[in-house]
């Protein structure tokens, strides 16, 4: 056991040690709720339908993603894309991590000076990280496909559908409900003439309105020409 202890807080592996100890306690506090997945989280190469959203707690927006994109290229080719930073990174760390730990104990002891096993050890920490990629890549497949059968389809377009008045519409208030093959959508809808829609009235949506976060409709029958 002291042995143990001495190789992960010396070089090369306590590089390693240091990292997963700040993703060990990351985790830890996350689980804690004292910290909260929107310091660090989001998706390599946005989420899995090429969107500048998708689940978790934060995702790459479109602009974050570019910036980016250099950066985890290598990751997203070898199969990373679609997963959270922090669940790539830890399995990256740990994978690293137990590379350096064998590497350090089964080869650089082998080696006959201090000044070899320095210089080996620097080479270790860098090959160790070159290895994890692609060993992360086939460990983290199966989350991948989880996540892929977990997101759901991209949302359809809410400008053209038809909605059903659900209250009365003036310049000031109404709702309309939007069929979106689940719970259904409730959104405000403006219209300057009060009289113009009643309840249950179809309408189509046709404008958004983005400072009051509402849209403008037209009736369904005006909307096809009739």
């Amino acid at each position: 056991m002291l042995e143990f202890f001495s190789t992960i807080f010396t070089l090369p592996t306590a590089f390693y040690t240091v990292l997963f100890g700040v993703v060990i306690c990351y985790w830890l506090l996350s689980a804690l709720g004292l910290v909260g997945g929107e310091m660090i989280d989001g998706w390599i190469g946005g989420d899995l339908h090429g969107h500048g959203h998708g689940l978790g707690d934060h995702t790459l927006a479109d602009g974050a993603h570019q910036h980016h994109e250099g950066v985890f290229d290598p990751l997203m080719r070898l199969g990373l894309g679609g997963i959270p930073i922090t669940v790539v990174l830890s399995t990256l760390v740990g994978v690293s991590w137990g590379l350096t730990y064998l590497a350090d104990v089964y080869l650089l002891n082998l080696l006959p000076t201090a000044l070899l096993r320095i210089v080996g050890g620097a080479v270790v920490i860098i090959v160790a990280f070159a290895l994890a990629i692609p060993v992360a890549a086939f460990v983290l497949r199966p989350v991948r496909k989880l996540l892929r059968k977990m997101q759901p389809g991209p949302p359809r377009p809410i400008l053209g559908q038809t909605a059903v008045i659900r209250s009365p519409v003036n310049r000031v208030t109404g709702t309309a409900s939007v069929e979106d093959g689940g719970a259904g959508l409730i959104l405000q809808i403006r219209e300057d003439d009060p009289d113009r829609f009643k309840r249950g009235d179809r309408v189509v949506l046709i404008e958004y309105i983005e400072d009051q976060n509402a849209y403008r409709v037209v009736s369904e029958d005006e909307f096809r020409g009739a």
